[in-house]
């Protein structure tokens, strides 16, 4: 019983901290920056997501092959799992050039939150992958 008397006691003879009028107005305002500064990227990132999910239906567009490549990453095949890699090999040689194979990447970005490449990687096999690759590369 004693030890919850002297933890009391212990509370009530602390030093108290102060904290200068001025320190708290910059740790308010440090606090409202770092506020407003997460809520404008939300905006900034949603606002970027529905202007390509608007153009995603449009062929030929950056967006619609990152839609594409997403689908087919997330293939209902008979079994309800798996990667339609035939799919994933037709959009990557239906992406005409180099310079849009990087505006696909970055609408996938944008779209999904995620690094196109990474995806890739983890959907197909080591010798799929490779293939990709190869054809990505030989694009001008």
């Amino acid at each position: 019983m004693a030890l919850p008397v002297l933890a009391m006691q212990a509370i009530k003879n602390r030093p108290k901290v102060k904290v200068s009028p001025t320190a708290t107005n910059i740790l308010v305002a440090s606090g409202l920056t770092i506020g407003v500064f997460f809520l404008v990227r939300s905006l900034v990132r949603g606002y970027k997501r529905n202007h390509r999910e608007r153009h995603a239906l449009r062929p030929g567009n950056p967006a619609n092959f990152a839609t594409r490549l997403k689908m087919a990453f997330e293939n209902d095949n008979a079994f309800g799992w798996g990667t339609d890699e035939e799919l994933v090999f037709q959009t990557i040689e239906l992406i005409p050039s180099i310079s849009m194979m990087r505006k696909v990447e970055r609408a996938y970005r944008d779209l999904y939150g995620s690094n196109l490449s990474a995806d890739l990687k983890s959907e197909l096999s080591s010798e799929e992958f490779a293939i990709v690759q190869q054809i990505i590369n030989s694009k001008t």
